[in-house]
C-alpha cells in the first residue's frame, strides 16, 4: 500500500510541476501586460550635466507619456561607473532598475577591473541607444589645419605629439592605440580624470591631441581645431569639416561608441521587449534626436537581441585589445 501510495504522490508532484512549467509564460505575459505600474529607476554612472545625461533626461519624460509611469534618472557615479551598473545588476530582476551607460563601462572595464559583478552574466541588453562619432580635435598651438597634415607631423616627430583621454583603459585609450596603428604614427598617451581636465590643456596647448567629441564646444568657440570627423555625412554645426572618409585616411575604429540600456539578468523577456519598445519610441522624438546633434551623437536604436549581438562582439573585441596591449589597471 506504501508504494502504491508513493507512486501516486510522485505523479501528482509531476503534474503540478507540469502545469507550473505551463503557467509561468501565462504569467509572465500577466506581469508585462501591467508594466509598469509604477516609477522605473534608470542608474546613470556620470554626473547631471553631460551630454548623453541631458538626452535620457529628455527620453524618460517621453517614456513617462508613452507609459504612464515616470522613469527616474538617478546619477551614480564613482568607481569609473562600476556602482550604477551594480545597482542594476544585483536590483530585483522585474524591469524597474535599468542601468544605461557607455560601452567603456559595459565592454572595456570588466577586462580591467575586479568588480562586485559579471557584466555578461548579471546584465542583460535592452536596446541601443545612441552612437557617437569621433572627433579630431587638436590644439590651436599645433601648426596643422587638416588631417593629412597632422598625420605628416606626427610621422615627422615621433612621440612628441600627445594625446588626451579620460583615463588608462578607456575606449579613448584604447582607440587611440587602434588609430595609431592605423594611421602609422606614434603618440605619447596623457590620461585625465575628465573631460573638463582635458578641455583646460588643450585650450591651452599643453596636450595636442583629443578625439572625446565634447570638445567640440570649445571648437565652436574657436579655442581649438576641429580636423576631421567619423561621422557618416558632415556634421551640421561644422559644414566646412570634411568626414574621414572625405580625406583619404583610414578609418581606425573598431567599433562604433554607443551608449546602452541593461536589466538585470531574469527580467522577464516580455518586459524587456516592452521597455525596448518604450525606448525605440523615445528615440524617434524630434527633441530627443535635436537634443543630440550638439554633441555629434544619433539615435541607433538596436533591439534586444541585435544589441546583445553587438555587445558580445565588442566585449571579445576590447577584450583582446586590452591583453595584446598589456593594459592592467589597479584595483
Amino acid at each position: 500500500m506504501k508504494d502504491s501510495l508513493s507512486r501516486r504522490d510522485v505523479g501528482r508532484l509531476s503534474a503540478l510541476a507540469a502545469l507550473a512549467l505551463l503557467a509561468a509564460p501565462a504569467a509572465q505575459a500577466q506581469t508585462a501586460d501591467k508594466f509598469p505600474s509604477k516609477p522605473v529607476r534608470i542608474m546613470y554612472p556620470f554626473a547631471a550635466g553631460g551630454g548623453m545625461e541631458v538626452v535620457l533626461r529628455v527620453m524618460a519624460e517621453d517614456m513617462q507619456k508613452s507609459t504612464g509611469q515616470p522613469f527616474i534618472v538617478e546619477n551614480r557615479t564613482g568607481a569609473g561607473g562600476s556602482i550604477a551598473a551594480n545597482a542594476a545588476a544585483t536590483a530585483a530582476p522585474d524591469g524597474y532598475t535599468l542601468f544605461v551607460g557607455p560601452i567603456g563601462i559595459s565592454a572595456i572595464t570588466p577586462h580591467l577591473r575586479k568588480l562586485p559583478y559579471d557584466a555578461r552574466r548579471d546584465l542583460v541588453a535592452v536596446a541601443k541607444l545612441s552612437e557617437f562619432s569621433s572627433a579630431y580635435v587638436v590644439s590651436n598651438a599645433l601648426p596643422v589645419k587638416t588631417l593629412p597634415e597632422f598625420i605628416a607631423y606626427a610621422k615627422a616627430h615621433p612621440g612628441k605629439v600627445t594625446y588626451a583621454t579620460s583615463g588608462v583603459g578607456s575606449q579613448g585609450h584604447l582607440g587611440g592605440e587602434m588609430l595609431q596603428k592605423a594611421w602609422g604614427i606614434k603618440m605619447t598617451h596623457v590620461p585625465y580624470k575628465g573631460a573638463a581636465e582635458i578641455s583646460i590643456d588643450l585650450i591651452a596647448g599643453r596636450v595636442d591631441f583629443s578625439s572625446d567629441v565634447t570638445m567640440l564646444q570649445y571648437v565652436k568657440q574657436g579655442k581649438a581645431r576641429l580636423l576631421a570627423t567619423a561621422a557618416a555625412t558632415r556634421l551640421a554645426d561644422f559644414p566646412d569639416v570634411p568626414t574621414l572618409a572625405e580625406t583619404g585616411v583610414p578609418d581606425p575604429r573598431a567599433t562604433g561608441t554607443w551608449f546602452g540600456a541593461f536589466v538585470p539578468k531574469g527580467t522577464p523577456q516580455p518586459i524587456i521587449d516592452k521597455l525596448a519598445a518604450a525606448f525605440e519610441k523615445a528615440l524617434k522624438d524630434p527633441d530627443v534626436i535635436a537634443r543630440m546633434q550638439p554633441y555629434a551623437m544619433s539615435p541607433a536604436f538596436a533591439g534586444p537581441a541585435a544589441f546583445e549581438k553587438q555587445w558580445a562582439h565588442d566585449y571579445e573585441l576590447y577584450g583582446n585589445v586590452i591583453r595584446e596591449l598589456g593594459i592592467k589597471l589597479e584595483n
